[in-house]
């Protein structure tokens, strides 16, 4: 299982970074529960500034955002987390987001993380991003992180961090073993791991195109609804 974090880290050593590597973390402890190898890659949107701003005016796009946006459609699952200024997740790593290809998130699990000052913005990234994800078909899981500057000083701050952390590890987990067909030695009842060359050849199944949910012929007519 592979899940790509795809982070707007602005600093070396900020929280934002190192919440994204304890999601990570979590997320690969998940996977050993449950009987998985995963295998986890980074994406630091900082270093494309640049280039997302060159996009936005010319509509070209360089090397390196090419194959960010590559290993977003390649990924098994993403984490993807951003601070969060004056109410609002920064603008660059909204527009990573609105600068993809519409399809190349359709089908894959997505966890939201973000990190800020104060509780106050804990739902900055939710009322924001989760639309946008949403929008790209992405799978968003229920419980998204964010994390308080509190968070990281206090004993119990962090422990409701560690909480929410592992609970939304777990959810991404499991929906993405679900989406791509994995099974791991709980669910085969083997009791034993998968290696990584067999989890490779469970995790080779086609993801599941998402253009057949939103076909018209298969939906129900609202009035037939009624008369039910």
């Amino acid at each position: 299982m592979k899940i790509l974090s795809v982070t707007t880290s602005l600093s070396e050593d900020s929280s934002t970074l190192k919440l994204a590597d304890r999601i990570l973390t979590a997320a690969a402890a998940a996977g050993e529960e449950q009987g998985f190898a995963v295998e986890t890659e980074h994406v630091n949107i900082r270093t494309l500034t640049t280039a997302l701003t060159d996009m936005t005016l010319t509509g070209f796009r360089s090397e390196e955002l090419e194959e960010a946006f590559a290993a977003v459609a390649e990924a098994d699952a993403i984490v993807t987390v951003t601070p969060v200024y004056k109410v609002a997740p920064v603008g660059v790593h909204t527009l990573f987001w609105q600068l993809i290809d519409d399809k190349a998130l359709a089908g894959i699990p997505v966890l939201i993380g973000s990190t800020g000052g104060t509780a106050r913005h804990s739902l900055a990234a939710e009322t924001v991003l989760r639309p946008v994800l949403s929008y790209l078909k992405g799978l968003v899981v229920p419980t998204s992180v964010f994390a308080a500057t509190d968070d990281w000083g206090s004993v119990e701050g962090g422990r409701s961090l560690s909480g929410r952390i592992r609970q939304s590890a777990e959810e991404l987990v499991t929906l993405t073993a679900s989406v791509r067909g994995l099974s791991g030695a709980e669910a085969d009842g083997r009791g034993q791991r998968h290696g990584p060359g067999e989890l490779g050849q469970r995790s080779a199944r086609p993801r599941r195109s998402l253009d057949d949910e939103f076909d018209p012929e298969r939906i129900t007519p609202f009035a037939q609804l009624l008369e039910g």
